[in-house]
This record gives structure tokens, C-alpha cells and sequence, in this order.
């Protein structure tokens, strides 16, 4: 019965990169590094890239699949950077066992914020998880013992591995490439899933999906965690690569630049949230020293897509895919 909610999403071709050329890509991700090894900033950018593209991908598949919108992805990042911190600082855990704790501790926080937020929808949705948000931001402001208040959290450790240090960025970068790779793998697998097929059904029609037997709050709740255990492994990676975080590096500013970059890229497009979260990272100093105008500009590309390009990115991605295969005629239909 899902299936046949999601029929049309699925007819046309969908954009499958060749065996050869994808090979080829990964090759590339790996060897760039290699490169720009005296660069120090190129490979802050690659790495910044990444981490972008975890965020924005848990919000694809909170706003994008289910279209529950939500504020908070930021909240969540920042409880996996503070999770993370306190882990391998005051408790000298493991980072890598405090990677996937951070995780953990922001879906579970999701889960209980999710429990009464996703009886909400739309605007009051939004205000429910903002107010999340800011809750959070005050308490790393006020827990000063144990988050470092407005001064913030400093000498968190690089991660290490038996007695290999990850201490430079370009040891980093890997660490960084393969949390990445294994978020858009799981995303990828997601969307075409029988549960992504679920997501995208009540993100369509919440009313239909339902009298098809799906339990609508369990899915919300689900896809709440998911996306936030992303953001919570990128929180993670933020605080082990830059050994120092505070508040203000989790505030609505943020917020609105990732909502921005999923608009731009497509609501459900997985090739589009990358493809945007490249872009943007790319330009990011640029707009950054627009301040204060970059809220204005950030508010300004929202409307200009919402109204002119509602596909985003994406969507343009999918019609130069159907133009270069001949398979199936007609205009796309999917995205990806």
C-alpha cells in the first residue's frame, strides 16, 4: 500500500552514477588530502564540507521526508559536540566510543522532545523545537562548571587510536570523509527503503498515510531520532577536530543557515542537500563577513527558492540525469 503512495515518486529513471565513476569519485575524496597536504585551510574547507553534509542530511530527513518542521537540528548539534566533550576531557573516554555516545544521548533527546512536539505541526512544530533549541543554548550558558558557560569548553582531545593521534587536519579530514560516507550510505539506503517509502508517504499526506494503518507518531518519532543522531555525530566531530566549542557556535544563526542550505539543495533531494551543503560551505567566509547582513541574505534565498525553485537544486540534478539516459522518456519524476 506504501508502495503505491510512492509510485510516482519512483517513475523515470533515477540518477545512478556508473560503477566506474563512482569508484573514481571515492578515489578522489581519499587522495585529495594528498594534494593540499601544506594547505592547511583547503583541507579545513574539505573537512568543513563533510560536516555540513551530516547536518544537512539528518534535516533532510526530518523536514525533507516527513516534513516536520523543525528548528532544532542545532540544539542537537550542539548537545553531540558538549556529550563529546565532557566524554573525552573530564572522563577521558575513547573519542570513538564517544562519537557514537554523542549520537546516541542527542536521538534520545530527540525522542523526548519529539514526543510532544510531533502532536504539533507546521508553525507551532517550528516554535516547539526552537524553544528546544534555545533551552539548550542557555543551559551550556548556565551548566558552567561542566559546559565552561559563555567562555566556552577548551582542550577537548584530538582523537587517537591505540597510539595513533589524529593531530593534524589532515589526519583528521579521513575521520571525517568516513563518518560522511557512512551517513550518506545509511540516507541513501533510507530513502529507498520501505521505511524512507513510509517517511515520504506521511510527508506527502499525513491523513492517507494514516488510514493505511501507519502509526504516523512512532514514524515522526523515528525519523526525529534519526536525523538528530546525525547531528549529533557532526557535533561530535566538530568538538574532537576544533578542541574548543561554546554557545555561540549553536545559536539560531546556525539554524537558519541550515535550513537555507536544504531549501536550496530540495526538500527531498539527496543529491540536491549535498550538492547545496558544498556550495554554501564553499561560499561560507564570503557570506559570514556580510555580517550583519547575512541573516537578510539567508532570508532572502529562502523566499527566492520557495517561490521560484521549490525543487531546489535537486531537481534540476534529476532532469540532467533523465537528458543523459536514454532509458526512460518523459520529464523526471523522482528525486534523489
Amino acid at each position: 500500500m506504501v508502495a503505491q503512495i510512492d509510485q510516482n515518486r519512483d517513475k523515470g529513471p533515477i540518477f545512478r552514477l556508473p560503477a566506474l565513476l563512482l569508484a573514481g569519485t571515492f578515489v578522489v575524496m581519499f587522495m585529495l588530502p594528498l594534494f593540499f597536504r601544506q594547505q592547511v585551510y583547503t583541507i579545513h574547507i574539505f573537512s568543513t564540507v563533510y560536516l555540513n553534509g551530516i547536518i544537512i542530511l539528518g534535516l533532510l530527513l526530518i523536514l525533507g521526508y516527513t516534513k516536520q518542521f523543525s528548528l532544532g537540528q542545532v540544539a542537537f548539534y550542539g548537545i553531540g559536540a558538549y556529550t563529546t566533550a565532557v566524554l573525552t576531557a573530564k572522563l577521558h573516554v575513547n573519542f570513538f566510543i564517544a562519537l557514537f555516545v554523542s549520537g546516541t544521548v542527542a536521538s534520545l533527546a530527540a525522542i523526548i522532545v519529539a514526543i510532544p512536539a510531533t502532536r504539533f505541526q507546521g508553525p507551532w512544530l517550528a516554535l516547539v523545537t526552537f524553544a528546544f533549541a534555545e533551552i539548550i543554548r542557555i543551559l551550556m550558558i548556565r551548566l558552567k562548571p561542566l559546559t565552561g558557560g559563555f567562555g566556552g569548553f577548551f582542550n577537548i582531545p584530538r582523537p587517537a587510536l591505540g597510539g595513533f593521534a589524529f593531530d593534524t587536519d589532515f589526519k583528521m579530514y579521513y575521520i571525517f570523509l568516513t563518518v560522511f560516507l557512512l551517513v550518506a550510505f545509511a540516507t541513501y539506503r533510507i530513502r529507498f527503503s520501505a521505511v524512507g517509502r513510509v517517511w515520504l508517504s506521511l510527508g506527502d499526506n499525513e491523513d492517507l498515510s494514516a488510514s493505511l494503518g501507519i502509526n504516523i507518531f512512532l514514524q515522526k518519532i523515528g525519523a526525529f531520532a534519526v536525523g538528530s543522531f546525525f547531528a549529533g555525530l557532526a557535533g561530535s566531530l566538530y568538538a574532537g577536530y576544533a578542541n574548543f566549542i561554546s554557545p555561540e557556535s549553536f545559536t539560531l544563526k546556525h539554524t537558519i543557515y541550515y535550513l537555507c542550505v536544504l531549501i536550496v539543495g530540495g526538500l527531498e533531494s539527496f543529491s540536491g542537500a549535498l550538492a547545496s551543503a558544498l556550495f554554501f560551505t564553499m561560499l561560507s567566509s564570503f557570506i559570514m563577513s556580510l555580517h550583519p547582513w547575512d541573516m537578510v541574505l539567508f532570508g532572502f534565498i529562502i523566499v527566492l527558492f520557495v517561490n521560484i525553485m521549490p525543487g531546489g537544486i535537486g531537481e534540476y540534478l534529476v532532469r540532467a540525469a533523465h537528458r543523459f539516459d536514454p532509458r526512460v522518456p518523459g520529464e523526471p519524476s523522482g528525486s534523489i
